[in-house]
């Protein structure tokens, strides 16, 4: 009886995560965020992802990751219970486990932006392009932060690192820590997953 409740549950909250993903994609197309379905899927989902929106750190310029933040939080919930279905209990491992693969969930999606825009603005930058438009700029102060950050590690000597010289560090830095918490990940929400506790 309690394990089909805990399916149930299960159902209902993966369900309702597609159908909030269908509301996210549906923000694309405004013709049909403006239908009768788009509003219909607008006062279902809304009032829960708007909830995410309130946190200032999935929000970098005019790019809003909460939406991640709300689809890693329903995957969790959803595995939660799975788990309860299957096993009859959870522990704090699996939660941990659950938490920490919304964390990487949010943290990856974000940096392969950040590789990709790298990647698009070094090669602007290699075809030496250096007219500024209004997106190129929106791009720079998107990247600035992460481009200063790691230069300041990995520049120890304080000497003046060239743009390009910038770009590339930045963009490998960033690539080696998005492939190798890539591979790290699973093996950590295993180890969690499997605590007694």
């Amino acid at each position: 009886m309690l394990k089909s409740f805990f399916v149930t549950c299960g159902s209902i909250v993966s369900v309702y995560s597609f159908v909030c993903l269908i509301r996210i994609l549906l923000t694309w197309i405004p013709q049909l965020e403006t239908s009768p379905f788009g509003r219909f899927l607008s006062g279902l989902c809304d009032p829960y992802l708007n909830w995410f929106r309130r946190f200032k750190f999935s929000r970098i310029g005019m790019l809003d990751f909460s939406p991640v933040l709300a689809l890693g939080a329903l995957s969790v919930a959803s595995m939660a219970f799975s788990t309860l279905a299957s096993k009859g209990r959870i522990t704090i491992g699996v939660l941990l486990a659950g938490l920490l693969q919304v964390i990487w969930s949010f943290f990856s999606f974000f940096l392969t932006i950040i590789v990709l825009f790298l990647f698009i603005r070094l090669i602007y930058d290699l075809m030496n392009r250096y007219g500024y438009s209004p997106f190129w700029s929106m791009m720079d102060r998107f990247l600035n932060r992460p481009i200063s950050w790691i230069t300041g590690i990995f520049n120890r000597t304080r000497k003046p690192m060239g743009y390009r010289a910038s770009l590339v560090l930045t963009l490998v830095v960033m690539l080696v820590m998005r492939i190798g918490l890539e591979y790290a990940v699973p093996y950590i929400s295993h180890f969690l997953t499997n605590l007694p506790i």
